[in-house]
């Protein structure tokens, strides 16, 4: 062989030898997409901001769910939480807002020795917290009346009612001689009590009490009866 054919043949194995030698190269890591959109982008100070993120990788030519992706959640800037992907590839955002005015929130997946860092922004804005309504104070409910007969009258006690949002002031008690035919016996009493000492003995009464406040009267109680001694 001649020197020439056998450099040709060196060379040629050196370079054969070389491409073989070469490291393979580094298999890129798959994309993550992720779809990110909240379910209102107008909430009030103190109500949710809530989404539900899909988070995909891809496999081959196909889209396919990432499960278990941790997510970093900001507002503004700011870590907010985390949330991590289910089997379905949904991960929960759920942020609860205090103060009023436009904001950005982020979720971040930071990416890992497989797939690709993704992230996706909203913007949101949240109005001032309406002011609690002033409650409005109604007539009292009507008291639990009860009746004990006496020798020569009739004691009335009774258990004071939930008053309506306005305190109560007095207490009227109304006497029939037959059922649900009461009318007023007395009134402007800030007790708890009240003795019929106008009662005949023997006689049979019926009696109702109601309670007042600076908005009414209340509706009668029971109806109790009682026969003096």
């Amino acid at each position: 062989m001649s020197i020439r054919r056998t450099a040709a043949a060196l060379v040629a194995g050196f370079l054969l030898t070389a491409v073989f030698a070469l490291p393979a190269a580094a298999k890129s890591a798959p994309v993550t997409k992720m779809t990110f959109k909240l379910n209102s982008h107008q909430v009030a100070a103190g109500e949710d901001v809530t989404s539900a993120v899909l988070v995909q990788t891809r496999s081959g030519n196909q889209w396919v769910a990432f499960s278990g992706a941790v997510l970093t959640i900001t507002v503004d800037g700011l870590e907010v939480g985390t949330t991590t992907s289910g089997v379905d590839g949904l991960a929960p955002v759920s942020y609860t807002t205090v103060e009023a005015g436009e904001h950005v929130m982020k979720v971040v997946f930071a990416g890992d020795a497989t797939h690709k860092k993704a992230q996706r922004a909203q913007g949101f804005e949240v109005s001032a917290a309406a002011p609690e309504p002033v409650p409005v104070a109604t007539a009292p409910d009507a008291p639990v009346l009860s009746a004990t007969a006496g020798t020569a009258l009739v004691s009335l006690s009774w258990t004071p009612p939930a008053d309506g949002g306005s305190p109560i002031t007095s207490y009227s008690v109304y006497r029939g001689d037959t059922t649900l035919t009461e009318v007023l016996l007395a009134s402007a009493l800030t007790g708890a009590t009240y003795d019929d000492t106008s009662a005949l003995t023997g006689s049979t009464y019926f009696y109702v009490i109601t309670a007042v406040n600076a908005v009414g009267e209340s509706v009668w109680s029971n109806e109790v009866s009682a026969t003096a001694l």
